[in-house]
């Protein structure tokens, strides 16, 4: 671990807020002080909405959030594409996949100063791995294999060990067939995510590639603890795209967005039947370059869902949720502040929304109003080469 040391962020503050936004800030009351984390893709980003970093990655940022709201880098954890970050139920311990060729994964202890210290690295058994879940009794990491290259792509199951450090891959799920819709993303199979359901009984694993999510059973008890249930499997149009997963805080309405249709999808969920209820478009434009749906968040009250589209739009859209039924209505966009918003997320109090543009290289503040859900930049951006994932942590206990 290196002591952030003020060379690879800079915080920038924009007190040119408009009238609305002065308000809105106004009202935001002092917060706890707290601590955030943002994984990044290491090294510099190539492609024609990629802006040049003024210094480029070097791993994982730890990050305080001050009671007014501003943010400041305290420390730096040195890490190959540190893309995705998965938080234990104790807060003691984070995993990280590296988003690299020969994929990996790394267990880290967090210290209460908000520092890191790596336990250890172990294979992903898969190539570019891109998202990693823990079971709800902590016993396994799954981690999601995209591979852009055809032919390395799967869910691995990793077994955690009393210690916190990861051992070797228990089971192997390959992803081999794609849809072949959309050429380019989709000659194979590419597993974007994986998510466990609320009562930890079931895994949901989207596979962009071949236009499907595949639902599997955890049973902690069995030899080989996770088993395939394909008369569960959630089938999309080709060329949909599935990305990412979310449920709602019961357990009982499931929400998937779609990466090239650029949709979010609301599913009733059953112990492990899913009912498609409602498919709601990311934008009304039908041009193919204005839709790249990405990551989604409920406000911590489950009022609203928060659904990201990149590319030229880099929006995040507003849904209220209707918390009976699941569904969404109420759309509204916001401008993410920057280009290619990949992930974002609340913090304690739900009243700051922070997102990670990639391209841009930016972690942008919103203030969020609790009872609209209305989103207003307070000015305040932190500046990080490729920020890929953002995750509070708790400290200090």
């Amino acid at each position: 671990m290196k002591k952030y040391l003020g060379i690879t962020a800079a915080l920038l503050f924009n007190q040119a807020a408009s009238a609305d936004e002065a308000r809105l800030l106004n009202q935001q009351p002092a917060i706890a002080e707290q601590t955030f984390l943002v994984g990044s893709w290491t090294g510099e980003a190539q492609g024609a909405r990629v802006q040049k970093a003024f210094y480029p990655s070097q791993g994982i940022y730890t990050v305080r959030l001050a009671a007014n709201g501003s943010m400041m880098p305290i420390a730096l954890t040195p890490a190959q594409s540190p893309s995705w970050l998965t938080i234990d139920a104790t807060h003691q311990r984070v995993y990280v996949v590296n988003e690299v060729e020969d994929g990996k994964v790394s267990a880290y202890h967090l210290e209460k100063n908000g520092e890191l210290t790596l336990l250890n690295t172990v294979d992903s058994s898969g190539m570019h791995p891109t998202h990693s879940a823990l079971s709800r009794d902590g016993r396994y990491l799954l981690v999601a294999n995209y591979s852009a290259k055809d032919g390395q792509a799967g869910v691995s199951a990793i077994p955690v060990q009393s210690d916190g450090r990861l051992g070797k891959t228990q089971q192997f799920f390959p992803y081999n067939q794609g849809s072949n819709k959309v050429a380019e993303r989709q000659s194979s199979g590419h597993a974007h995510s994986v998510t466990f359901s609320i009562d930890g009984q079931y895994v949901l694993a989207a596979d962009l590639g071949a236009d499907k999510i595949h639902v599997y059973h955890y049973d902690a008890k069995a030899k080989e603890p996770f088993s395939l249930l394909a008369d569960k499997t959630i089938n999309f149009p080709e060329g949909d795209g599935p990305r990412h997963s979310l449920f709602s805080a019961d357990g009982k309405y499931l929400y998937i967005t779609t990466e090239m249709s650029a949709q979010v999808k609301v599913y009733a969920f059953n112990q492990g039947n899913a009912k498609l209820l409602q498919s709601e478009t990311l934008t009304d434009s039908t041009n193919p370059d204005d839709k790249s749906g990405a990551g989604l968040s409920l406000s911590p009250d489950g009022r609203f869902l928060y659904v990201g589209n990149r590319g030229e739009k880099n929006q995040i859209v507003r849904y209220a949720v209707d918390k009976a039924s699941g569904k969404l209505s109420d759309a509204k966009n916001y401008s993410a502040g920057g280009v290619e918003p990949r992930d974002f997320t609340f913090d304690a109090t739900g009243r700051y929304l922070f997102v990670a543009n990639v391209y841009s290289n930016n972690v942008v503040e919103f203030a969020r109003d609790l009872e609209t859900g209305e989103l207003s930049p307070t000015g305040a951006t932190l500046q990080i080469g490729t920020p890929t994932h953002i995750r509070f942590v708790n400290v200090g206990k």
